[in-house]
């Protein structure tokens, strides 16, 4: 007799199922035997023939054998690696229904918060949908049986590598570097084992780019032989030394072994240095706008004190200081405010300062000290806001705060601690930041209710 509480789908069998929506990772859902499921690369309204990969409690994963019919939003992908590569998960759909799909999830993230849709504005979309990347990472190994360096991008959730030579939300500049780079590892021999990846960045002001090899020993030789490396438009070569080739890409230290110290970069009207590790937006075009919509969203005025926290390479801060009394930026990273400091210099704004420190530390106390400010800027990683920041931002009484999130998720969390603690939503902007993906940008404005 089988087990009344066992999945009433099995790992391998083979069902017909038609999507009935999409879920926030672009997989289509379906229904069999009453357990959702999900399978990726289906669009609401298509059929297929669906093979069950895994089975959890509540959910299971399929993939598609066999599609019965095309979706109306349903396009072409233009990658070769599509659907292998775990870099993008969408590029099946057309373009308006990515962005249709996106301001959806935001306004249901208002909805499920309990605020009127009218504060949800249209999402802002890329001028460029493909080629709009201005970093990329790319990991390399070396083929014992051809002796040739390859190059591709892990699938998503495993590190098994699909092989390709180009990558379209890449400039075709950069595209070019990247296999010159994988000739460049070829030439080395053997020796190129020892690089993991490769990682290009390109400045939308200059054109000029810099490449870092990723290496897994701080072999002088080596970094002296990749150091030769050279292409049309390199400024910088620089090399960082991380013993695993799976997990973090970047090792403690960056050493730059041949050319410039940094990019440049132009936002808003600043010039920006970019060190080889800094954090930008991966679109300069979109990052501008975004940039503007913030310093409109805060209202600084010129009596304001502004605290830009996980702050970067300060470009907001910046932006801010240009009309605010006083405007401090917070980051952990030394290099981001060692460049954020220099970009202060480098623009004349002699009302902002910088302090390494973690946030979730600084902000407390710069509130215990009896510090005030008006306007306060969010803008962490991933993970969201640690909760004692949204404390001390509740305890500093400021009037106006902007909340930069690249992660649904979390931002739908810190709201409601937010707003539980005195703010309200008045706007939600979200942003089109990485086309061709799941990922949202979105900036909300709260003020103190």
């Amino acid at each position: 007799m089988a087990n009344s509480q066992s999945p009433p789908v099995a790992v391998g069998e083979e069902y017909e199922v038609e999507a009935l929506r999409q879920n926030d990772d672009g997989d289509g859902v379906a229904q069999i035997r009453g357990m959702t499921v999900f399978i990726p690369f289906l669009l609401p309204g298509e059929r297929a023939r669906v093979r069950v990969e895994r089975v959890e409690k509540r959910f299971a994963r399929a993939r598609v054998l066999e599609r019965a019919n095309d979706a109306l939003d349903r396009v072409e992908p233009q990658c070769p690696v599509f659907a292998r590569c775990g870099g993008c998960q969408v590029q099946h759909m057309a373009y308006a229904a990515q962005l249709a799909w996106k301001e959806a999830r935001i306004r249901r993230m208002a909805e499920r918060l309990g605020l009127d849709a009218s504060v949800v504005r249209p999402i802002e979309a890329a001028r460029t949908p493909y080629r709009y990347r201005n970093q990329v990472q790319m990991p390399v190994r070396w083929n014992e049986a051809t002796q040739r360096a390859e190059m591709g991008f892990f699938a998503f959730g495993s590190h098994e590598m699909a092989v390709t030579e180009t990558c379209l939300l890449v400039s075709e500049a950069m595209d070019d570097v990247l296999r010159r780079a994988r000739w460049f590892l070829t030439s080395l021999g053997p020796t190129a084992t020892f690089a993991h990846h490769v990682i290009v960045r390109q400045s939308r002001a200059t054109g000029d780019m810099a490449v870092v090899f990723a290496l897994t020993a701080d072999d002088p030789s080596l970094k002296r032989s990749v150091g030769r490396f050279h292409a049309p438009q390199v400024a910088q070569v620089a090399v960082t030394v991380q013993p695993r080739a799976h997990g973090p890409v970047w090792g403690a230290a960056v050493e730059v072994c041949k050319g410039a110290t940094h990019l440049e970069e132009r936002v808003g009207g600043l010039r920006l240095r970019l060190s080889p590790r800094a954090f930008f937006q991966v679109q300069s075009d979109m990052a501008e706008r975004m940039y503007a919509h913030v310093v409109r969203a805060a209202e600084v005025r010129e009596t304001d004190v502004v605290i830009d926290a996980y702050c970067g390479i300060g470009a907001m801060t910046l932006l801010m200081a240009n009309r605010a009394a006083r405007a401090v930026g917070v980051d952990e990273v030394e290099d981001a405010i060692q460049d954020a400091r220099a970009n202060a210099k480098l623009n004349r704004v002699g009302n902002a300062e910088f302090a390494v420190d973690r946030v979730e530390r600084w902000l407390p106390r710069f509130v215990q000290a009896g510090n005030r400010a008006d306007v306060l800027v969010f803008d962490p990683p991933r993970k969201g806001v640690d909760r004692a920041v949204i404390e001390a931002a509740a305890e500093a009484n400021v009037e106006r705060l902007v909340y930069v999130s690249c992660n649904p998720a979390t931002l739908e969390r810190d709201l409601r601690l937010l707003m539980a603690r005195g703010f309200y939503v008045a706007e939600m902007q979200p942003f089109d930041m990485f086309p061709q993906t799941s990922h949202v940008e979105c900036v909300v404005a709260l003020r103190r209710g």
